[in-house]
């Protein structure tokens, strides 16, 4: 999970001033939102998982969830809030959907927001693909845990990419690597930092 920086589009402000929406669904152009995100902030990788995605295979996510915001247990306002929305993958074993399903209002302090955080705080990869923290580090546990980030699928796909990180580590830049890969950046910037820490000790 890499931090994002946000920056709220033109379009999004201006159509919020012109349809005046009243709940979520009401907003126009969500298809355009997803394209921002993607195009724009989230280098075409879901949020959370960092898999790669296409404005066609995913959705926006609000990060805390809508009905908590309409329970009042949040600002109303939260459900604009562009920091408060992501692109995320589609699945249901991981990422939002996982979060929806399980989280708890009161577990957004010990949960790592990509709109604040980065995972070097928090999160350490396995060239076995698996992402793991200190076990004294709530935020980080409970982050793994509420987007389910070790589920075998996606420590597969890690797996995968780990290996590709090894045999072209001499071959290109952290930015090419970055750029050819296409997911999971987070990972690969970690592993790639733990190479050049093994041959400069060489």
């Amino acid at each position: 999970m890499k931090k994002i920086n946000k920056s709220e589009p033109d379009f999004y402000k201006n159509s919020l001033k012109e349809f005046k929406p009243k709940k979520w669904g009401d907003v126009p152009n969500k298809f355009d939102i997803r394209v921002y995100m993607l195009c724009e902030e989230q280098n075409f990788q879901c949020a959370y998982t960092e898999q790669r995605i296409e404005p066609e295979n995913s959705h926006i996510d609000h990060y805390i969830k809508q009905s908590f915001i309409l329970q009042g247990l949040f600002k109303p306002t939260t459900i604009f809030s562009w920091n408060n929305l992501f692109a995320s993958c589609n699945d249901e074993y991981f990422g939002a959907k996982h979060k929806d399903k399980y989280i708890k209002h009161v577990e957004y302090q010990p949960l790592i927001n990509p709109c604040n955080e980065s995972y070097e705080k928090h999160f350490k990869y396995s060239w076995l693909g698996d992402v793991f923290t200190d076990t004294n580090d709530a935020k980080g546990n409970n982050t793994i845990r509420i987007f389910n980030l070790n589920d075998s699928a996606l420590v597969e796909q890690r797996r995968i990419v780990a290996h590709q990180v090894k045999i072209m580590y001499k071959q290109f830049t952290l930015k090419e690597l970055i750029g050819i890969i296409g997911k999971f950046e987070s990972m690969i910037c970690y592993l790639y930092q733990q190479l050049n820490k093994l041959h400069k000790a060489q």
